[in-house]
């Protein structure tokens, strides 16, 4: 039975400014699930590509990109202000090793960032391994551990200066200025709006979020200054157990949690496997456009809910 793991990120590198690609993350998520506090400083961490790609749904283990995403990993330089007002500038990684033959990456973390990952306390935000890789959006990663900050705070609506937003993102290129979504409207579209299709109902987490306008003379169009997001999280008291075909039905199927859970109830597993193969077959063919809403679809989840109304 697959578990849960989980991460602990300080929130100093959560708000810290730069940009990576998925593939970077999901790296880092891996090697960054596996720090222990008891951890010698020199420790290498294993992270297995075959793992990630079970993780992501994924067919092909990807080498390649996972070598271009360690080289990326080994020069990003990042900032971030700590606690004590500190301007800290670091690298993530300080070596990869593909160990041939084996499908893994050997990690050493940078010394600076280290500390971050295995100091507890009450600074830190905790950030679910699985639902972090399975995003498929660089930018909604990014949002997804600004909104972790804040589930299991008592006021989980915030706001976020738009450059500021931006910046952290890495939208904003700090020694330049230049700015990649000038426009609110394509912002919106093709950050905000694609983290919230891949955050909610597929994660932990469900959020809103608005804009906040500026004030200007005149009657020209108020500009958008702040973003306010509003955090919707709720803990169980005594987790139900993830199955196996649960987790794909979530993963790699992209059901929502209840939708799955409602098709485990609906059909025996013999009917389920079979029609996953149906699907999967189609969806690798390219005749399913939207891969959740056709399982559900498959699975009368649809109509379901429509007798339901």
């Amino acid at each position: 039975m697959a578990k849960t793991v989980e991460i602990w990120q300080d929130n100093a590198l959560t708000v810290a400014r730069y940009e990576m690609s998925e593939a970077e993350k999901n790296i880092l998520y891996m090697v960054v699930a596996n720090v222990k506090k008891e951890d010698a400083p020199t420790k290498m961490y294993q992270v297995s590509v075959k793992e990630m790609a079970e993780i992501t749904g994924s067919k092909e283990l990807m080498f390649e990109t996972y070598k271009q995403a360690t080289r990326k990993l080994l020069t990003r330089v990042f900032e971030t202000t700590l606690p004590n007002g500190d301007l800290l500038q670091a690298t993530f990684i300080s070596s990869a090793l593909y160990k041939k033959g084996t499908g893994i990456i050997e990690i050493e973390l940078s010394q600076r960032v280290r500390p971050f990952y295995v100091d507890l306390n009450q600074r830190f935000t905790k950030i679910q391994l699985a639902a972090a890789i399975s995003l498929n959006s660089a930018y909604a990663k990014r949002v997804y551990e600004l909104l972790c900050m804040y589930k299991n705070m008592k006021d989980k609506t915030f706001r976020r200066n738009l450059v500021e937003l931006k910046t952290i993102l890495g939208i904003i290129d700090p020694k330049t200025g230049k700015d990649s979504y000038s426009s609110w409207t394509w912002f919106q579209r093709n950050i905000l709006d694609v983290a919230t299709r891949e955050i909610n109902g597929h994660t932990d987490i469900t959020f809103t979020y608005k804009p906040i306008l500026g004030d200007r003379p005149g009657r020209g169009r108020k500009p958008v200054e702040q973003v306010e997001f509003e955090v919707f999280y709720s803990i169980k008291s005594q987790p139900e157990p993830v199955t196996p075909l649960l987790e794909r039905l979530i993963k790699q199927f992209r059901l929502r949690p209840d939708q799955a859970a409602k098709v485990l109830e609906m059909h025996s597993i013999e009917v389920i496997n079979r029609q996953l193969y149906d699907i999967h077959t189609k969806a690798s063919d390219g005749k399913v456009k939207n891969l959740g809403s056709y399982t559900a679809k498959v699975f009368g989840l649809e109509t379901t809910k429509e007798k339901g109304k």
